[in-house]
């Protein structure tokens, strides 16, 4: 049984075009897209958008890095007050080790107090995701070698729902609200 993926935010042309419309640009045949499940293995019926990025190349990597991004319609994550179109999941290089991962492996871009200056939102488009992705995967492997992160540090540990207050992020005790 096929994935229903009408009445989001996702298969609305006027949201998707100009998001995706540099990307495709500079990435071409690269770039890849799926309505359904995402990597999670979520229910069937979860109406995911996901990208996938074949190849991109990262200062540091010997070989190219494939980058799957991910939008749900209704996150299983906790989007601390964000719209969903605004806090998309992004995996790369499974397992690598880094300060900046979420619990479930996705890279640690911002976080979602950040004002939106300091984080990406959707108006700014999937390439600028990207290069935020490319940039993010220099640093974990500048870090890697010289445990070193090369630019600002947010602080880490995310305030929890309360059902899971008291569980760790990045290794750092949750803040009570």
């Amino acid at each position: 049984m096929g994935v229903t993926v009408t009445g989001w935010y996702a298969t609305d042309a006027a949201w998707w075009a100009p998001l995706e419309r540099d990307a495709r640009r500079r990435l071409g045949p690269a770039l890849r897209h799926r309505y359904g499940p995402a990597r999670l293995r979520h229910r069937e019926d979860t109406q995911t958008l996901s990208y996938f990025v074949d190849g991109l190349d990262v200062v540091g990597d010997r070989d190219p890095v494939d980058v799957e991004i991910q939008f749900y319609a209704e996150p299983p994550y906790d989007t601390y007050g964000l719209a969903p179109s605004e806090y998309p999941r992004v995996f790369a290089k499974p397992g690598a080790s880094s300060k900046h991962r979420q619990p479930d492996g996705s890279l640690c871009l911002w976080t979602p107090w950040d004002p939106p200056d300091r984080r990406w939102t959707a108006d700014k488009g999937l390439l600028e995701l990207i290069e935020l992705t490319r940039q993010h995967l220099f640093l974990e492997n500048y870090w890697r070698r010289f445990k070193v992160w090369l630019v600002q540090d947010s602080p880490h540990g995310l305030p929890q729902p309360a059902a899971s207050r008291g569980r760790t992020v990045h290794g750092a005790r949750q803040r009570s609200r």
